[in-house]
C-alpha cells in the first residue's frame, strides 16, 4: 500500500516548507506537486535539481519505470491534464504516475504539494494507494503580505483565502485520517507538528526531519523558493508588520479572521481526537 500525503493550502503558507519537512523522511519521497507533471513532462517546467526530464537522474527513472509498465509518459501527462473532462483517465493516470514514482524511489510514502484538493480526489479511487490530506494554513495577515509581495490584489487573496480554506475543510473532514495545521504551530513547535502527521500516515518520526530536513537531496517539480534552501531553520511568518498598512491589517482581520478561527476549530478538533485515541 502506498500513502499519498497530499498538502492543501494556498501559495506561500507553508506547503512546501512542509513537504520538505515530510519528504526528509527514510520513507517518504516529496514530489513537488502532482499537478505540475503534465508542464514538467513536456519540458515546461525543471526539477529542482535543475535538470530537465530527459537528464534527471530520479525522473529518467521514473518515465522507465512508467515505459516499463506499457504507458507512455506523454499520454498520461495529457490525461491528468483533462482532469475535468475526464476524470476517468486522469484517475488511472495519476495512479500509474505514483505507483512508478513509489517503485523508481523505493519509498512507501509519496509527499504531494498540489495545494488543492483535485489531486487527491483523483488517486482516492486507488486501492493501492491511501491518501491523507494535511491542510496547513497561515494567518490572514501574513497571507495578505504574502499577497502584497507578489503585488497581487489583496482583495482577491482573501477572496482565495476563504474559499480555499472551505475547500481544505471539506477535503479533510471527508477524510477517515487527516491533520489539518496552523503554520506558526509548525514554526513554534515542529517535532509535535511532525510528530502528529507522521502518525497519521503511519511512521515514526526522525529526527532529522526537524533538524536536516534543509540537507536532503530534491527532485521536487513546481514549489516556490523554499525548495532551493539549504537551511533547516522555520520561522514565524511576521513581515505582516513591518509590509501591511494599518487599514491592509484591518482588512485581513475583517475578510479572514472568521476563516482563520474556522481553520483553528479544525485544527484543535483533530488533535483533540487523535489524543483520545
Amino acid at each position: 500500500m502506498i500513502t499519498v500525503a497530499t498538502i492543501l493550502g494556498l501559495e506561500h503558507s507553508g506547503t512546501t516548507l512542509l513537504a520538505r519537512m515530510l519528504g526528509a523522511h527514510s520513507k517518504a519521497f516529496a514530489i513537488g506537486g502532482l499537478k505540475n507533471f503534465t508542464a514538467f513532462a513536456e519540458g515546461r517546467k525543471a526539477c529542482s535539481c535543475g535538470e530537465t526530464p530527459a537528464t534527471c537522474v530520479f525522473w529518467t527513472t521514473v518515465l522507465e519505470e512508467i515505459r516499463s509498465r506499457g504507458n507512455d509518459p506523454q499520454i498520461l501527462a495529457a490525461e491528468l491534464a483533462a482532469h475535468r473532462r475526464n476524470p476517468a483517465l486522469a484517475r488511472d493516470a495519476a495512479r500509474i504516475i505514483v505507483e512508478a514514482i513509489s517503485a523508481a524511489s523505493g519509498m512507501s510514502l509519496i509527499v504531494d504539494a498540489s495545494r488543492d484538493s483535485t489531486w487527491g480526489t483523483l488517486l482516492k479511487q486507488s486501492p493501492s494507494i491511501r491518501v491523507v490530506p494535511i491542510h496547513i494554513f497561515k494567518t490572514p495577515m501574513a497571507q495578505l503580505a504574502s499577497a502584497k509581495r507578489k503585488q497581487r490584489s489583496l482583495y482577491a487573496e482573501i477572496g482565495k483565502y476563504i474559499s480555499r480554506s472551505r475547500d481544505c475543510r471539506a477535503e479533510t473532514s471527508r477524510s477517515s485520517c487527516s491533520v489539518t495545521l496552523a503554520y506558526d504551530e509548525l514554526c513554534s513547535a515542529p517535532e509535535t507538528s511532525l510528530a502528529s502527521i507522521m502518525d497519521a500516515v503511519g511512521l515514526p518520526l526522525e529526527h532529522h526531519q526537524v533538524t536536516g530536513w534543509g540537507a536532503e537531496p530534491l527532485h521536487m517539480i513546481g514549489g516556490n523558493r523554499m525548495r532551493s534552501s539549504t537551511s533547516s531553520k522555520v520561522e514565524r511568518d511576521e513581515q505582516w508588520k513591518k509590509l501591511l498598512s494599518g487599514f491592509e491589517v484591518a482588512l485581513a482581520r475583517l475578510g479572514g479572521g472568521v476563516t482563520f478561527a474556522l481553520n483553528e476549530r479544525e485544527s484543535l478538533r483533530e488533535t483533540r481526537s487523535r489524543e483520545d485515541v
